[in-house]
């Protein structure tokens, strides 16, 4: 046997073994077992196997197609953005101490208490 027919041949069954997958309704984990196969090796498979493009949707999930005209508006599913929080400015003053202690101040701060600080070494 050729070695270019043999990697067909071995392409073909596992690509036939992704399509016995797809039509079960068994977990990825309980197909390698019920066929002896080794998990990673499958998941290898299936993933060449929807590269492909051939890959069908299991029985128990139902896909919908989107095509692009107005009639199929009612097939979107609304989306709300709700407001978010805005990102908190920048802090006004930091301090980095050696030990790698960060101390960091997002509003004013007394003089003395910088020079506290300054004069200080956390431990």
């Amino acid at each position: 046997m050729e070695p270019r027919y043999r990697e067909h041949a071995h392409a073909q069954a596992m690509f036939e073994k992704v399509e016995r997958f797809l039509a079960s309704r068994l977990s990825q984990a309980a197909f390698c077992q019920q066929e002896g196969l080794a998990y990673w090796t499958f998941r290898y498979w299936l993933k060449r196997h929807r590269l492909r493009g051939t890959v069908t949707a299991p029985p128990q999930t139902q896909t919908t197609t989107i095509a692009a005209n107005p009639e199929s508006l009612s097939d979107f599913i609304p989306l709300r953005l709700l407001p978010t929080e805005p990102a908190a400015p920048p802090p006004a003053c930091v301090i980095e101490y050696p030990t790698g202690v960060i101390v960091r101040f997002h509003g004013p701060v007394e003089g003395a208490v910088l020079a506290q600080l300054l004069h200080t070494r956390p431990a």
